[in-house]
């Protein structure tokens, strides 16, 4: 069976998929919310892959541009 290990700690390959999977669906939360406001999902998307929680921050509150 494929193992993979991170840190010392070995995960077979179902759970590391579960761990991609569910990283991709948080970076989706974000990025949905800066759509609704008018920015671009790819961009905001590809930051949250990276820096959920700062976006996930940022565009709570900023400005919305849809209403413009």
């Amino acid at each position: 069976m494929f193992a993979l290990t991170i840190i010392g700690v070995t995960l077979s390959a179902i759970w590391a998929v579960v761990i991609v999977v569910l990283w991709i669906l948080i970076a989706f939360l974000p990025a949905t919310i800066a759509k609704n406001k008018g920015y671009s999902f790819l961009g905001w998307f590809i930051l949250s892959l990276f820096f959920w929680w700062i976006t996930l921050f940022i565009t709570l509150f900023i400005p919305d541009r849809s209403q413009n």
